[in-house]
């Protein structure tokens, strides 16, 4: 009975240094996770931070891309605008030639003529009169279409150099200008076919008159 006791206590003995083993093994392992889970954890966080990075600079370069699109358009938009405004620019210019030259031819003719009928003797002062009072509404005409030239000229530099807002009330401006030369060329073509037309017709009445009193 007791070689049986002894045998059981030497069992038990041997048995017990081995505990403290099969424990640390088993922490071993719970640790040896624990780091795989931190490894894990780590490498998600990284994924995410890269994945972030990569989507934060795809949207800087697409916000590059929409800024450079923006500034493209822009200047085709304000090349586009600066040529319709040259376009018109010349068109005016060669109008403000072409009627200084009809209206100046008139103005000689009219001198011409004046001179003529003075020479026949006629009375002649309304007409200078008149004929002044046509001079004054030609260079009227003339200013008013050199500062509708010198407008337009300032909106195109407006058409690019500032804003949108400045842009269009400068243009708005300018575009009240040609509404005032039609006014200018009309008030000389009515001068010249109600006054000035009456006047020679006067004269001319006076010296058929006088050439008709000579003869008789």
């Amino acid at each position: 009975m007791n070689k049986k006791i002894a045998i059981i206590a030497m069992t038990i003995a041997v048995a017990i240094p081995s505990l403290p083993v099969f424990g640390s093994e088993e922490q071993t392992t719970t640790r040896e996770e624990l780091q795989e889970r931190r490894e894990i954890i780590k490498n998600k966080r990284i994924a995410v931070k890269e994945e972030l990075q990569d989507e934060k600079e795809e949207l800087a370069k697409k916000r590059l891309e929409f800024k450079e699109n923006k500034e493209k358009m822009n200047e085709e938009r304000c090349k586009n605008v600066e040529t319709r405004i040259a376009t018109r620019i010349n068109r005016y210019e060669n109008n403000q030639k072409m009627f200084q030259n009809v209206y100046g031819n008139m103005q000689t003719r009219l001198e011409r003529l004046l001179a003529k009928l003075k020479t026949a003797g006629a009375d002649t002062s309304k007409l200078e009169t008149d004929l002044a009072t046509l001079k004054t509404k030609i260079a009227k005409l003339k200013a008013d279409q050199a500062d509708f030239i010198s407008a337009l000229k300032e909106t195109q530099d407006f058409a690019c150099g500032k804003s949108e807002g400045e842009f269009k009330e400068k243009f708005d401006e300018a575009r009240k200008v040609p509404d005032v030369i039609k006014a200018d060329r009309q008030d000389i073509k009515n001068f010249f076919q109600t006054t000035i037309k009456a006047d020679l017709k006067t004269i001319r009445e006076f010296l058929a008159s006088q050439k008709t009193t000579e003869t008789d």
